[in-house]
């Protein structure tokens, strides 16, 4: 499957999950020097090929094209070994953030697969040269991490590992609410 629609499949995944509302969240696959990123406002879950744009490693005029996230996205790419990055807005794990400062699954599943999730704060937790240093660096030594208040980074090596990870994720913090309460 071409990298066009691998984002787009994953998008209507994201998005028949709830892992995101209908323009929330981001996908990216890093190929060589190129980024393929969702674009600003692009719906998830209704993808076409126009809402990818092909940008580069480093900063260039296609940037603007690119999702507001496009700052995290590429730092991820800059100082890890990622070749793909989801960004999601999965409800009980950003529910989650407002309380925990790392995420550990009490579920099977989830101590097999997730095992422990640093949630880091910043004071623009969204876009913000902050959430780009931190959550970069955070992913040098995890594969997911969250955004207090905001929404979920995962970095793997391929797009659907980076899929299952976010489902995972939210299926893990859904379990945890309901087993610990709200």
């Amino acid at each position: 499957m071409d990298i066009k629609r691998q984002i787009i499949f994953a998008g209507e995944v994201l998005y028949k999950e709830n892992l995101v509302n209908s323009h929330a969240g981001n996908i990216s696959i890093r190929e060589n020097d190129k980024i393929y990123i969702t674009k600003t406002g692009a719906m998830l879950g209704y993808l076409t090929e126009n809402d990818i744009v092909e940008i580069d490693i480093n900063p260039s005029e296609k940037d603007k094209e690119a999702s507001s996230e496009l700052i995290v996205h590429r730092r991820i790419y800059q100082k890890t070994n990622a070749k793909a990055v989801i960004h999601a807005h999965p409800v009980n794990m950003v529910a989650l953030s407002f309380k925990l400062n790392r995420f550990v699954p009490i579920d099977s599943e989830g101590k097999l697969f997730i095992k422990e999730v640093p949630i880091i704060e910043a004071k623009i937790p969204s876009a913000s040269e902050e959430v780009a240093e931190k959550v970069s660096s955070t992913l040098k030594e995890y594969d997911i991490t969250v955004v207090k208040t905001h929404g979920s980074f995962v970095k793997a090596d391929n797009l659907i590992t980076a899929l299952n990870l976010t489902s995972d994720l939210e299926y893990c913090a859904k379990i945890y609410r309901y087993v610990m309460g709200p």
